[in-house]
């Protein structure tokens, strides 16, 4: 009753199971809906980035050779303007506010902005992107428009900005000569007044740093609030994201200090960083003004490793996050390219690694479409969170492209690297809150399962009470094996004594007779001799027994394995014993497969039987010895001549799956029921144990069991008292090859 109460209290268990799987599925539903809405917030926000930030341009005026009309724009409703278009270029010049415009030889051309001096075919002077030039576009605007902002984008590399002839802004040192350019950047906002409803524009620019020179992006203009507003809401929006990944990368370093098995946690928190300095010196340049006296140098270097690294630990995060679908060789070899690129920059000209961005953004390129194949097949395995891997993953790359296309000028405007890293960084957050939850879930279930037994304890006590009990009376059956076993040993060492010392004994009391003269008679002392001679040939034959028992035991016995007929081989043993037999007054009987056979008769049986004389693997002398123990302790066990019984020895051979059965049997008293156990063992003899005939060595039957295991059968003996023993051999038929 207990043990079945017991069961059904266990059986709550898988209840408790299914309810924490339908919890943990809800909450993979909640956390489904969660990232759907997340994405789609994502995307919202993207779009009123661009919409709020930058202004739908497709319907602003453009600048047309030099001029841009704006007078019919209105500022307070229309909001700002982007002052694209064609403005007129003095390439190889640096001309001040107060030049001749009008004077031909100044070379007047016009270009696109924004666009970088690499892409000008028609200017030689800068087509390498190197060299100075100067910008001016005349702009006109509303009579009165009130105090008007420019927003100044960074200008490859150094600039000075006049504005109706008064200098504005400036940054770095523009020169002609390589050597005298200083090299600066960051963004700013700089206010003019517009007189007469107009402002010139007139911006010199030297570039001898970078690979690409001149304006790539784009100038806007509008109201000094608007453009203030703009200015404050997209530094704000920078430092958000890069103080969001400082702090989520150090706390997921902080993870990793405190269980170091999470080792993906690491490499999370490390690209986290990396992209967090990387936007510090681009974009706004967070960097740069903070600490205005920076290195603008140094800020690219920081920059282009910055990008390298996020390679190195980006895929460090995907493997570690994944390690049975990456690979430890990709691992090592994009590690080497991120490590060596970065080596690369910190040593070379800023001038050389710039002109080969292409090998960076390929690195990057291979490591994104590695890292997403790698998550593919994790989903494919249904690794946990690969899913939410996958959807982070693949936002990521798609604004790791955009941005190429980017800094590669392929009509795109606007970086979305922070928006991807950061819907990246969610994504990881809910894969690490789901891994909390589940271990939560395993901490309450262990709980409940702990209450269960703390609840049964009674009942478990007593189960394991009764198997202790059971084991005690497992170790009291061995104890009495192990008695037995002693006893065995004590009564062989007690034969062998006994059996080696009688005849020495005898020996040396007849040889004592003679020496003392106690025996003077001829024929006396020959009797006295033959009797020592017969002793010392039994201790003799029990030293041979002896050592080849021994040396069956140890394998050390060569066998001259033939194949034999069952029948010929059945015709030999009958053959050799039947006179010995027939002259102790028995019968000696063969018997195969049910037909009594006798002398020649043998091989005709068997052939009309159609027994396609199956074959026995043996060495027939070996096995020769093994009938004459058997049948010759049978012969003197028989009974008495006098006796009614019939004396009679049966050998009996059956065929028995892929076996031959021999059987030998006696009609003689039995063998006692407590001698079977022993009655193979060694010196093992009582009267009825027929381990040994009367006066033998007790290692007859020894012998018998080693030579038939090393046939590869067995022998066993079995017995009706008072109504004959029978031993059974059973041997395998030859394979024919």
């Amino acid at each position: 009753m207990k043990q079945r109460q017991h069961g059904s209290i266990r059986g709550h268990t898988p209840d408790i199971v299914r309810q924490r799987s339908g919890e943990g599925t809800a909450i993979r539903k909640r956390v489904w809906i969660f990232v759907i809405m997340l994405i789609i917030a994502v995307i919202l926000n993207v779009g009123l980035f661009n919409s709020f930030s930058m202004g739908d341009s497709s319907g602003h005026p453009k600048a047309v050779k030099g001029e841009l009309d704006l007078s019919g724009w209105d500022f307070k409703q229309d909001g700002s303007v982007k002052m694209d278009g064609t403005w007129a270029f003095y390439g190889g010049q640096l001309l001040g506010p107060n030049a001749d415009w009008s004077d031909s030889s100044l070379g007047e051309s016009f270009v696109s902005v924004p666009s970088s001096w690499n892409n000008y075919e028609l200017e030689p002077s800068v087509i390498d992107g190197l060299g100075y030039a100067t910008y001016r576009l005349h702009i006109r605007v509303p009579e009165q428009p009130g105090t008007l902002a420019i927003r100044v984008p960074n200008i490859m590399t150094a600039y000075k900005l006049w504005i109706n002839g008064e200098l504005i802004a400036e940054a770095g040192q523009v020169d002609e000569l390589a050597e005298n350019n200083k090299a600066e950047q960051y963004p700013r906002v700089v206010s003019f007044a517009a007189n007469n409803g107009s402002a010139e524009l007139v911006i010199q620019v030297s570039n001898y740093k970078h690979r690409k020179g001149g304006i790539w992006t784009s100038f806007w203009l509008g109201t000094t609030q608007e453009i203030a507003r703009q200015e404050v809401l997209a530094v704000a929006e920078q430092m958000l994201i890069i103080g969001s990944l400082f702090i989520i990368g150090t706390y997921h370093m902080g993870l990793y200090a405190f269980r170091k098995r999470e080792r993906f946690t690491l490499s999370f928190g490390l690209l986290c960083l990396c992209v967090a300095l990387r936007m510090g010196v681009t974009g706004e340049t967070m960097l740069f003004q903070r600490f205005p006296g920076g290195s603008w140098e140094l800020g690219m270097r920081i920059e282009y490793i910055a990008f390298a690294l996020c390679g190195v630990t980006g895929y460090t995060y995907i493997h570690r996050m994944f390690p049975h679908e990456g690979s430890k060789r990709t691992y090592w070899i994009f590690n080497t390219i991120g490590y060596t690129l970065s080596v690369a920059t910190a040593v070379l000209p800023v001038l050389t690694y710039t002109r080969v961005l292409a090998a960076y953004q390929l690195y990057i390129v291979t490591v994104c479409a590695t890292c997403l194949y790698v998550v593919i097949r994790a989903l494919i395995r249904k690794r946990e969170g690969a899913a939410l891997v996958l959807a982070g993953i693949t936002f990521f790359i798609f604004t790791v492209i955009n941005d190429i296309l980017f800094y590669s000028e392929q009509h795109v405007s606007v970086q979305l690297v922070p928006f991807g890293i950061t819907f990246f960084i969610l994504v990881q957050s809910i894969i690490l809150s789901n891994r909390f939850t589940h271990a939560m879930q395993q901490v309450e279930l262990v709980s409940d399962e702990l209450r269960e037994l703390n609840a049964n304890l009674e009942q478990r006590v007593e189960l394991r009470t009764n198997e202790l009990k059971q084991s005690n009376e497992s170790l009291e059956l061995s104890n009495i094996e192990l008695e037995k076993l002693e006893k065995s040993r004590r009564h062989l060492l007690s034969n062998i004594s006994h059996d080696l010392r009688t005849p020495m004994t005898l020996v040396q009391g007849y040889l004592e007779a003679m020496r003392d003269g106690l025996i003077e008679d001829k024929d006396q002392q020959q009797r006295h001799l033959n009797m020592m001679l017969g002793k010392l040939s039994r201790l003799n034959s029990l030293i041979d027994d002896l050592f080849e028992l021994s040396k069956l035991e140890a394998g050390q016995v060569r066998f001259h394995y033939e194949n034999v007929s069952v029948i010929g081989w059945l015709e030999s043993v009958q053959f050799s014993f039947e006179t010995d037999v027939q002259r102790a007054g028995g019968a000696l009987r063969t018997i195969y497969n049910g037909t009594t056979l006798a002398g020649n008769e043998m091989y005709a049986a068997g052939a009309s039987l159609g027994l396609g004389m199956p074959e026995i693997r043996i060495d027939i002398a070996r096995m020769e010895q093994v009938m004459s123990n058997l049948i010759y302790n049978a012969l003197r066990y028989l009974p008495d001549v006098d006796s009614e019984k019939e004396r009679r020895i049966t050998i009996e051979a059956v065929e028995e799956r892929g076996t031959v059965v021999i059987e030998v049997t006696d009609t003689g008293c039995g063998i006692d029921p407590e001698d079977l156990p022993y009655i193979f063992d060694r010196f093992y003899k009582k009267d009825k144990s027929r381990n040994s005939s009367e006066g033998g060595s007790g290692l007859g039957l020894s012998i018998v069991k080693e030579i038939i295991h090393q046939h590869g059968g067995w022998i066993e003996a079995r017995n009706t008292v008072d109504e004959g023993a029978s031993f059974l051999i059973r041997l395998p038929l030859a394979l024919h090859r």
